[in-house]
């Protein structure tokens, strides 16, 4: 019975505050995981062109994809915190090493994420290529108007050798299979 006391005052104390659970309700709000739905774009004259994505890596080196002219890119929007993001991830780095020698370049946006956090996925992972800081959610607001929110990720963008978007895909991969035969129809085109 007196275990029960200090339990009994920490519910009084959660429920008299009504802030208590404010941290689980604005984190409901910043994250949505992916809808599964999935978009592309074969014929090169219905492309979109892609935003400029600039920036510091996590790292603190100077990130711009107008450097990348004429490769394909693989933009990939993730979270540490991110249950989905994590599965995928060793997918990812497969198809980046499977690319290495290629003109396409992959670039991780750690979204909503401290860049330590980021920095320990990465290295866990095994991630080799870079990945902009976007703890705001900034970068990724350049990607709205094509279906790609801030708060919806895993997301993986695919932009063609004319930095047109050639893919979305709103889904995590559950394979590099999948990934690597998109990024190779995104160079046939």
């Amino acid at each position: 019975m007196l275990a029960a006391v200090p339990l009994l005052a920490v519910a009084a104390c959660t429920e008299a505050d009504p802030n208590a659970n404010r941290v689980n309700e604005i984190n409901r709000d910043r994250y949505v995981s992916g809808d599964g739905r999935n978009y592309r774009w074969d014929d090169p004259e219905e492309r979109f062109d892609a935003p400029r994505l600039t920036g510091e890596d996590l790292q603190g080196n100077a990130i711009d994809t107008d450097d990348w002219a004429g490769s394909v890119i693989v933009v990939n929007f993730w979270g540490s915190w991110c249950a989905p993001c994590v599965e995928e991830a060793p997918y990812l780095v497969e198809a980046a090493a499977e690319f290495a020698d290629q003109d396409v370049r992959f670039l991780g946006v750690n979204i909503r994420d401290s860049p330590d956090a980021g920095k320990a996925f990465e290295t866990r992972w095994g991630v080799e290529y870079p990945s902009l800081n976007d703890e705001a959610g900034r970068i990724a607001d350049a990607f709205i108007d094509y279906g790609v929110s801030p708060n919806n990720i895993p997301a993986t963008i695919i932009i063609d050798a004319e930095h047109r978007v050639f893919s979305i895909w709103r889904s995590q991969f559950d394979d590099a299979r999948t990934l690597i035969a998109d990024v190779n129809e995104a160079l046939e085109t």
